[in-house]
């Protein structure tokens, strides 16, 4: 009876909302040899952003718009093309990505452990857990 009561209740749990002022971002199209990692929010499980290799920039749906701003700078030996801490930054904010990106057997790379932290003009900021997968499509 209370197994029941607990497996209804976690069916019934709606998972957590990205925090603003993101949106889920859509499903992307790369062109072949075009590499782009994706980022999924750890908390919802939702796709929240694609770094791009060529231009470097990052790809979001910010305040209801897709957005893509380019990186301003970068740190740290990247793999597949993609540093392991990147900025990026709008009027509004500025985006830092941080990230253990480890390659894999099969031509891509996986984002075990990342962070991506939103500041806004007035200071206050945001830290979302990410998790990601990066590739290239042939």
């Amino acid at each position: 009876m209370i197994l029941s009561l607990l497996i209804a209740l976690q069916l019934a749990t709606a998972p957590p909302a990205l925090p603003a002022p993101f949106s889920e971002l859509p499903q992307q199209v790369l062109a072949p040899g075009q590499c782009a990692l994706f980022l999924w929010d750890r908390a919802s499980g939702k796709r929240i952003a694609m770094l791009g290799r060529t231009p470097a920039l990052l790809r979001a749906i910010i305040d209801g718009r897709s957005t893509d701003l380019p990186a301003e700078a970068s740190e740290g030996e990247a793999v597949m093309g993609f540093a392991p801490v990147s900025r990026y930054r709008s009027a509004a904010r500025q985006l830092e990505v941080r990230l253990t990106i480890l390659p894999a057997t099969a031509g891509g790379a996986v984002v075990r452990d990342g962070s991506l932290t939103i500041t806004e003009a007035d200071g206050s900021a945001v830290v979302l857990p990410v998790a990601g997968l990066a590739g290239c499509p042939q």
